[in-house]
């Protein structure tokens, strides 16, 4: 026997050894790949085509190489088996042929003789399996939750930096604040009318996403000023009205105003609150009233915000009966979504920072030295107070003739005190609701969400972002 013949040959062990770690690496690959698949949602047919694919491919390989091993360890068991034990023609051809013949199963003499080439023969005709069933463990269920993919794009945001985008100013721009513009009157009134929030255009027919900013805001409560300004009120809303209030056929059962600037300050009157809110009562009431009255409240305190006023007057009272609305600035948090290109809007946080006046309104420098939103904020205001404005005289038999005001055609005919207003003059009815279903929003609370949907609705015009 010579030298090279007596040294092992390595090959056919490493083969077979290198196929059966090729074999188990792949198995473990084919299963980690199809772990990740699971519960992920498929963004495309195409996707699932690939990863049957990669799959089914890895499968293949996995018998590959196990087909490989298994086939070394036969060839070699087999030539072991020849060499130790003695074998009739028909033995061996049955051992010979059983990797590839299922007939050779029935040899009794290769049960007796070759029981591990058996075995190892019965792992061969076992191994396709694996590429028979691997596909089908792949499957594809309809999901509850939206495929969502993360898109880095530019969010719309307000942009209060041109103020005269929200009005229109006297003296070629530098005469100050003169009334709002045609784009900010429209929204305010389209919002008002439909009660919704007015949809921005849809970065993706099915995406979301969340924005904070800031915009105006609309705080309600009843009419401040204590029992002598309250005094006061009544006293002017008899003489505007009538003495007798109550107890004709018809009576104002709705008004509303905004303060009014005094002409003239007689002696011992201050220019303030109150007495801009008689005389906006005055202006309002008044049977030879100007048309030429203001819609924003325009005193100048930074401290003080705009105010509009709302009344529901009854026998009972009148002042009581009279809620107050300031505009502020506040900071919104808001989350955004669109199924289908259908909007949803969430105001996750709304905090209301400082009330806002016309303090800053009629100077355009003193706006761009401040950097304050004053200007579309005090618009938004004016457009409001020149839509709701006015009054109402009802029946007693449930007729109303509204003067100048246009609630009548806004939503807020659906709050609890609009829907009495027929019979509120005539009638106790208190101003807030008594029933334990609570299905209709009062006036407060209605006037306060119709502002932060205005706020919200500006992301619709293309102008103000």
């Amino acid at each position: 026997m010579t030298a090279s013949m007596s040294r092992p040959h390595w090959l056919v062990p490493s083969l077979m050894i290198g196929s059966l770690i090729c074999g188990i690496a792949f198995a473990l690959g084919h299963h980690f790949f199809y772990a990740s698949l699971d519960s992920r949602i498929v963004q495309s047919s195409t996707q699932q085509e690939w990863n049957i694919r990669i799959g089914t491919g890895m499968a293949f390989l996995v018998k590959a190489f196990l087909t490989a091993a298994v086939g070394f360890a036969y060839t070699q068991l087999l030539w072991t088996t020849l060499a130790s034990r003695n074998s009739t023609l028909e033995g061996i051809d049955a051992m010979f042929g059983v990797a590839t013949n299922a007939w050779d199963f029935l040899s009794l003499e290769l049960w007796r003789k070759g029981l591990g080439l058996v075995a190892v023969a019965s792992v061969l005709w076992a191994l396709p399996i694996v590429a028979v069933f691997t596909p089908a463990a792949l499957t594809v269920q309809p999901s509850s939750e939206s495929n969502k993919t993360i898109h880095r794009l530019h969010l719309p945001t307000l942009n209060f930096s041109d103020p005269q985008t929200f009005s229109i100013w006297g003296g070629d721009g530098m005469a100050g604040y003169e009334a709002p513009s045609i784009a900010v009157s429209r929204l305010v009134s389209s919002v008002a009318s439909q009660g919704s929030i007015i949809p921005m255009k849809a970065p993706y027919p099915n995406s979301s996403f969340s924005t904070s900013f800031h915009a105006p805001s609309l705080s309600c409560r009843p009419m401040g000023g204590g029992p002598e300004f309250h005094a006061a009120f009544d006293k002017l809303f008899l003489n505007l009205t009538e003495p007798n209030f109550g107890a004709g056929s018809t009576e104002k059962s709705f008004f509303s105003f905004v303060p009014q600037h005094p002409l003239v300050l007689r002696k011992n009157e201050t220019d303030d609150w109150k007495l801009r809110t008689l005389l906006g009562l005055q202006a309002i009431l008044d049977k030879a009233g100007s048309a030429m009255l203001a819609t924003v409240d325009g005193l100048e305190d930074p401290r003080s915000p705009c105010w509009f006023y709302v009344g529901f007057p009854i026998v009972q009272g009148y002042a009581n009966r009279t809620i107050q609305c300031g505009l502020y600035n506040s900071s919104y948090d808001v989350e955004w979504k669109f199924s289908n290109g259908q909007q949803t809007t969430t105001v996750r946080n709304m905090t209301r920072l400082n009330p806002v006046s016309r303090a800053n309104a009629d100077n355009k420098l003193m706006y761009y030295a401040n950097g304050t939103p004053d200007v579309p904020y005090v618009a938004v205001m004016d457009a409001l107070g020149a839509l709701l404005m006015g009054w109402i005289q009802s029946s007693r038999f449930g007729v109303m003739w509204p003067s100048r005001t246009q609630i009548l055609s806004t939503v807020l005919t659906q709050t609890y005190e609009m829907q009495h207003l027929r019979h509120s003059a005539l009638k106790l009815v208190p101003i807030e609701p008594q029933s334990p279903h609570k299905t209709n929003l009062t006036m407060v609370e209605a006037m306060e969400q119709l502002v932060t949907n205005i706020s919200l609705s500006l992301f619709s015009v293309g102008d103000f972002l």
